[in-house]
């Protein structure tokens, strides 16, 4: 249990210097929207008390949807990526 524990603290600190694609930072930054969205169904695809969420994920509602909520990889700005990029030390290849 314990070495599964280190493991997984390993894989977190590893994650930024391993992501060099564009689209493995914006999956990266995808999971860290998500793990910071307070609330329920943040996206279509999220399930609350077993159901999917779909239509009424915050992500559909485009009204109270924030601006720093992201579902999928193509919502992410190249912005996000670039800034990404400079903050965890990561050079563009």
């Amino acid at each position: 249990m314990r070495r599964a524990a280190l493991l997984g603290i390993a894989l977190v600190w590893a994650a930024p210097a391993e992501a060099q694609r564009d689209e493995d930072i914006r999956r990266l930054i995808v999971e860290d929207s998500l793990a910071r969205f307070q609330g329920y169904c943040p996206c279509p695809y999220s399930y609350d008390r077993g159901q999917q969420c779909a239509d009424k994920s915050v992500y559909s509602q485009r009204a109270a949807h924030p601006r720093d909520l992201y579902c999928y990889p193509q919502d992410v700005p190249h912005w996000e990526v670039e800034d990404y990029r400079r903050r965890m030390g990561i050079p563009r290849r």
